[in-house]
């Protein structure tokens, strides 16, 4: 049978790999750390993105969570295949295209498979704006477009309290006044908690 436990080992073995880059970037010039933590953000946002699709496949199936639990379903899958399949197309007049970076797109690819009240889906609400804020820094850094700007404006506004020019992703996740320890480390850490609560660790 799958198993989650080495899902959970493989993303804090993965985001211990992204702390311990930081750490060792004390001695770079600012404009080297800033490139640094703006190439860390982009993993770790990869990495959340391909923990959640396999996690919630493997959940569909009956994969119980890491402290034994089993998840309550609606329609349980054979594979993680079919599983996938499954929430593009199963009760849907034509397929979605799915999304592990946005939470009511998450809870919204899972609503024919996964009981409404099933732990997973409330831990996925429970982290709605740490899914925004990592979607919104991930699409500025890869896309840098209008469409982009405009929503990394409103992380700016909100974390700086006023629209202030000049604000790089890398700023923005390096920054003292924005948050201590700096966010990119704010960012990794959290989505640690949100595995370990999503899996029952």
């Amino acid at each position: 049978m799958a198993r989650l436990d080495p899902d959970y080992r493989t993303f804090y073995g993965e985001t211990d790999r992204l702390l311990a880059l930081l750490a060792s970037t004390t001695a770079l010039s600012a404009n080297h750390r800033k490139i640094v933590a703006e190439i860390v953000r982009l993993r770790l946002a990869i990495l959340l993105e391909n923990h959640m699709k396999i996690i919630f496949s493997k959940l569909c199936c009956g994969t119980p969570y890491i402290d034994g639990s089993v998840p309550q379903l609606l329609a349980r899958q054979a594979s993680v295949k079919a599983a996938v399949n499954a929430m593009q197309t199963l009760n849907r007049a034509k397929p979605i295209k799915l999304s592990w970076n946005d939470g009511p797109r998450i809870r919204d690819s899972l609503v024919h498979l996964v009981d409404p009240t099933e732990h997973c889906l409330s831990v996925i609400r429970n982290f709605g704006a740490h899914f925004t804020d990592m979607r919104y820094v991930r699409n500025h850094i890869a896309h840098r477009n209008d469409g982009t700007r405009a929503n990394f404006r409103k992380l700016v506004q909100r974390y700086y309290g006023a629209n202030i020019g000049g604000v790089t992703c890398g700023v923005l996740l390096l920054s003292p006044r924005v948050s201590v320890p700096p966010l990119i480390e704010v960012h990794i850490r959290t989505s640690r908690v949100l595995i370990k609560d999503l899996l029952k660790a």
